[in-house]
């Protein structure tokens, strides 16, 4: 809520600038600003939500969120693009400010379903106590301790994936290859959310999602043993972006329904501390190797697969024991 108060300001403030330098530099400032707020704001987000939604609805919800986010994805550059043709930079910000004001009027006016209790705070030792809770917390929980190591393999790995995307008309000899790839993601990712709500929460059906991710990164790298029609490699991605979505909405809404109230916010802020630490090695990995090749596509794709096969296998111990 704070951040979006502060994105408005902010947003506000730079559209009233009228020297063109001054404002790239105030841009790029808002956008450290922004990057920063959002760091916050995230795991503060995905932590509220059970406050509102009932455990058995989360799953459903999660579901409906995504789409809505997959469905102004693909639609917000088109509307950019239009209101850029009719309005200046300084409308645009302007209608950016309004967006993130709105955002902070819907999130002010939620229900407050929090129990009121006593606050520290806020300093140096009271952070780091709560960090060292927080990771002990996650070290206890067998399940999510594993979720964890899981989502950290996957990042790495959807790293080095990202890191090859862009080069996509090169390896395919195609001028239009990456845009093909991406359009029929962004298709994946919807048709995924749509579907998400209809698979029974389990960790086992998660760890599925996952190993039918990999297979549709294969798919990608599949010309490299196999001649085939340059859309069969395309639709690796819409594959791939499909159970990925199913994954993502599954993983979180385990986190949700498995980790205690109190240490929600930390679980995830740990979550996507990894996300961010997991892609430097991977994308120094990919440009140290001759990476850019379809082979990589195959050799990632076999490596998730291999990844959710393990994971399952651990999974299974797990409710073993």
């Amino acid at each position: 809520m704070v951040a979006d108060l502060i994105c408005a300001g902010l947003c506000l403030l730079i559209s009233f600038i009228s020297n063109d330098q001054l404002m790239i530099g105030a841009l790029i400032f808002a956008n450290v600003v922004q990057a920063i707020a959002f760091a916050f704001s995230r795991p503060a987000n995905k932590s509220y939500i059970t406050e509102i939604v009932d455990k058995e609805d989360i799953v459903a919800y999660n579901s409906h969120l995504e789409l809505a986010l997959q469905v102004i994805s693909v639609s917000a550059p088109v509307l950019s693009f239009i209101v850029m043709q009719y309005a200046n930079l300084r409308v645009t910000l302007q209608l950016d400010a309004l967006s993130f004001f709105l955002a902070f009027a819907l999130v002010y006016f939620l229900p407050n379903h929090e129990p009121s209790k006593q606050k520290s705070p806020i300093n140096l030792g009271n952070i780091l106590r709560d960090i060292k809770e927080g990771l002990v917390y996650i070290r206890q929980q067998k399940e999510i301790f594993f979720l964890l190591l899981v989502a950290s393999a996957v990042n790495f790995f959807f790293a080095a994936f990202n890191y090859l995307l862009p080069f996509t008309n090169q390896l395919y000899g195609k001028t239009g290859s990456y845009a093909t790839i991406l359009s029929l993601g962004a298709i994946g990712s919807i048709i995924g959310a749509i579907l998400a709500s209809k698979v029974k929460a389990s960790m086992g059906n998660l760890l599925v999602a996952l190993l039918l991710t990999g297979v549709g990164v294969a798919v990608m790298g599949i010309s490299t043993l196999l001649q085939v029609h340059p859309y069969f490699s395309y639709s690796g991605n819409l594959i791939c972006e499909l159970f990925m979505t199913v994954f993502n909405i599954h993983f979180f809404s385990q986190v949700q329904t498995k980790v205690d109230k109190q240490y929600l916010g930390r679980v995830f802020s740990t979550i996507y501390t990894l996300a961010i630490l997991f892609m430097p090695p991977a994308t120094f990995l990919m440009t140290l190797l001759p990476s850019v090749r379809t082979l990589s596509f195959l050799l990632i794709g076999f490596g998730v697969i291999g990844l959710a096969l393990i994971s399952y296998l651990y999974q299974k111990r797990i409710e073993t024991n």
